[in-house]
């Protein structure tokens, strides 16, 4: 798997259920939260031991990390739809102190960019 695939992942499974702790299941080929009934059912049956690459490279995803994670991501969001909205009401010749909020909300918008992004490849690595 590439890794861009793996960050997906990881991305996709902290939205999917936040209050749970996921871990990965390689016969699956997908991350899991073993209180589901089918996913019981595939760690039941997966009696091999754990491969120690494979747990690095697929770490168990906790809540506190998915509310830390989604936090991150939903004000990137906020601060990101502030930044388009406001640009696009300022019309042809926006103020100067209406510029700089602007720019504000858009460093606003690449720290938390680099915030989830790095928390994921953190939690990868």
């Amino acid at each position: 798997m590439t890794v861009a695939k793996d960050l997906a992942q990881m991305a996709v499974e902290c939205g999917r259920k936040p209050g749970r702790e996921s871990i990965w299941l390689r016969e699956l080929g997908k991350y899991v939260c073993p209180d589901s009934e089918e996913e019981k059912g595939a760690l039941l049956q997966s009696d091999r031991p754990p491969i120690l690459h494979e747990e690095r490279q697929h770490p168990a995803l906790g809540p506190q990390f998915k509310l830390v994670f989604l936090t991150s991501v939903t004000l990137t969001v906020l601060f990101l739809a502030l930044c388009v909205v406001l640009t696009l009401a300022s019309g042809k010749e926006p103020p100067p102190l209406y510029e700089k909020l602007v720019m504000g909300l858009f460093d606003l918008v690449k720290i938390g960019a680099g915030t989830f992004l790095g928390l994921l490849a953190g939690k990868r690595l």
